[in-house]
């Protein structure tokens, strides 16, 4: 029995590959748009493995992005990826910045 269609094997391996590629592209469109739904403070303590009482305390000194609407806290997990990625430079600076608040109030 003839099939219509005959593939060689690299039409094969083209045709897997172009399937493989538009698998990827729908799961990372999938996943960049999973970023962009802002969550709650629970979702984002759970995220960045951090209590809610920790975040609230980044909150307070604005070291961690995040919106308010209202008495609502929101975050973005691409912009929690981004913190995160960045947190070796941002831990220096808060170091930095409570060193200059110890020294403002303990001037003589």
């Amino acid at each position: 029995m003839d099939s219509l269609f005959k593939f060689t094997d690299e039409g094969i391996k083209y045709l897997a590959k172009l399937i493989s590629d538009q698998l990827k592209d729908g799961i990372m469109v999938e996943k960049q748009s999973e970023q962009e739904i802002p969550v709650d403070i629970n979702e984002a303590s759970v995220f960045v493995k951090k209590s809610k009482y920790t975040l609230y305390g980044k909150v307070s000194r604005n070291e961690i992005p995040f919106h308010k609407r209202g008495k609502h806290l929101y975050f973005f997990k691409s912009e929690l990826i981004t913190w995160l990625k960045t947190g070796k430079q941002e831990d220096k600076t808060s170091v930095q910045n409570e060193v200059d608040e110890y020294l403002l109030k303990n001037q003589m």
